[in-house]
């Protein structure tokens, strides 16, 4: 199907959204579709459609370049403190075994990591000037969602020196947190969702180079996320295809990524 062609129909104004019945495969309510700005992002929930992208639609790009200016330039309240919840605790060895079983097998530091009792998930905190905003809990059973938001009010979370002058676009904190370990002068931003917004974009104009590496499985969504970071911000975008997700450190991917820096 013409999936574009679709779209247009839908005339959605700019931050519109709207949640259908997927037009690909025919699931219930499954298939989102929103006006990011001008940016047209699209997405089936079901697991095993694969129908989901981006595009811009006939904003020129100087109108692009004005909206971001107006968005970098506009002051946007400072979040909240995050209220922890009293099933987030602080890890034992004794008491939550899996919590170190997980930050060992993925070598990465358990300092300010937290554990959620509840639902069995390792919380990685998410901190704005300091403060704690909001937390990314992963699970460590299977349980699904495999990741939870507990205030869902950060954008991204980005991890790296503020001298660092180029960035990686990952997929999660995880991929993040091992990106950075392996390359310590490149910053590394978790998009915490499966599109980018102006916020992304802000920030991301803050660095001179920018680096892609989704998944392999997400090799199309990576191309899309060059264009669109290339045409939103103006910045040079390198879309790197990997051999496999950068959090299990293959030596090919993390040589050809110190080779981009």
């Amino acid at each position: 199907m013409d999936i574009r062609a679709y779209l247009d129909t839908l005339e959605l104004n700019d931050g519109q959204s709207l949640r259908k019945n997927c037009p690909s495969c025919r699931a219930k309510n499954t298939f989102t579709v929103l006006n990011d700005g001008g940016s047209i992002v699209y997405n089936c929930y079901k697991l095993d459609c694969t129908l989901s992208g981006a595009y811009h639609t006939n904003m020129t790009a100087q109108e692009i370049q004005l909206r971001l200016a107006k968005h970098k330039l506009s002051t946007p309240p400072e979040p909240e403190t995050m209220v922890i919840p009293e099933y987030v605790v602080e890890p034992s060895p004794r008491e939550t075994p899996l919590f170190y079983e997980y930050v060992t097998d993925w070598d990465i530091p358990s300092e300010n990591l937290m554990y959620d009792v509840k639902d069995t998930r390792i919380v990685l905190p998410i901190y704005h000037s300091g403060r704690m905003i909001d937390a990314n809990g992963r699970s460590l059973t299977g349980k699904q969602p495999k990741w939870f938001r507990y205030t869902g009010v950060a954008d991204y979370y980005i991890v790296g020196k503020p001298e660092n002058n180029t960035l990686i676009v990952v997929e999660d904190m995880v991929s993040a947190m091992i990106a950075n370990q392996m390359v310590t002068n490149l910053s590394a931003m978790a998009i915490l969702g499966t599109s980018l917004t102006l916020k992304h974009m802000a920030k991301i104009g803050e660095y001179s180079k920018v680096i892609v590496a989704l998944d392999p499985d997400a090799a199309h969504k990576t191309l899309i996320f060059k264009k669109e970071i290339e045409l939103w911000s103006g910045v040079e975008t390198i879309a790197l295809r990997l051999d496999d997700d950068i959090k299990y450190r293959v030596v090919s991917d993390i040589n050809k990524l110190k080779e981009m820096v």
